[in-house]
């Protein structure tokens, strides 16, 4: 006679939540921008900020908010009484039939597309033990769904001669105003796919690369700043890559003197 073994347990299903495709830009543009006007700064944030190089007038005008961790209903009963669409926004989903937000405490950070609408919120979180920065996310939800990952633009869109190109959005928006260019920022480095169809729009003279210097040490940022430098090369625009003291590790560190820190 055959052994069959111990018994199995019985299987277990997990139903699984069902997605939804995110709205149409300028739909998501004013569910975030509803959302951002509802929102206030703390003075943790606030001074974080500053430590960055920010000055107070640049961070309102950039719109950097923070994301409380409690007191979300009344947050989205209050977007939901200003007659705002939450279906399809990444960020909010349903649960027993009411608007959920979603999202880790933290700072918003508005990632902005060509046309200047939000397309998408960043947050740097709070607590990091799963990674410092998130996007604002319904997609483990039920009705909820994936912001993807848009290229942030900061910076002049109009009469652009010379693009920059960097990782994540403050690090623009910090880049933009210093340099008084266009930088376009990835949400890592294997993202830069989504700049070409940024940069055929803006049609720029020049374009430099600037990733953080872990390039040096992390073969995977080298590789993947030669395959956009190629890649722009082929579309006839002169590309540079743009270097410094490793001391400071991004393109922000170094154009505002601060030293590299654990942010």
């Amino acid at each position: 006679m055959l052994d069959s073994g111990p018994l199995l347990p019985p299987l277990k299903f997990i139903p699984v939540a069902k997605q939804v495709p995110k709205a149409v830009p300028d739909v998501l543009d004013k569910a975030y921008r509803a959302l951002l006007s509802e929102l206030s700064l703390s003075e943790t944030h606030r001074e974080n900020l500053r430590h960055r190089g920010l000055a107070d007038t640049e961070v309102e005008n950039l719109r950097y908010k923070t994301l409380p961790a409690y007191g979300r209903r009344e947050l989205v009963t209050r977007l939901q009484a200003r007659g705002i669409k939450l279906a399809r926004v990444p960020g909010f989903y349903l649960e027993a039939g009411w608007w959920q937000l979603a999202g880790p405490a933290g700072i918003v950070i508005p990632v902005r597309d060509i046309k200047r609408r939000v397309a998408g919120i960043q947050i740097r979180c709070d607590k990091a033990e799963h990674g410092k920065y998130k996007w604002l996310s319904s997609r483990k939800f039920n009705v909820g769904c994936s912001p993807g990952a848009p290229i942030h633009v900061s910076g002049p869109v109009s009469a652009c001669r010379e693009v920059w190109i960097t990782e994540g959005p403050i690090k623009a928006d910090i880049a933009a105003l210093r340099l008084g260019h266009t930088v376009l920022a990835v949400a890592g480095v294997g993202n830069w796919p989504g700049v070409i169809p940024i940069i055929r729009e803006l049609k720029p003279e020049r374009a430099v690369i600037a990733f953080d210097m872990d390039k040096a040490t992390n073969p995977a940022v080298k590789l993947h700043s030669e395959a956009l430098t190629a890649c722009l090369i082929k579309r006839g625009i002169r590309t540079f890559e743009a270097d410094w003291d490793t001391h400071f590790k991004g393109l922000d560190d170094l154009l505002t003197g601060d030293e590299p820190c654990r942010r």
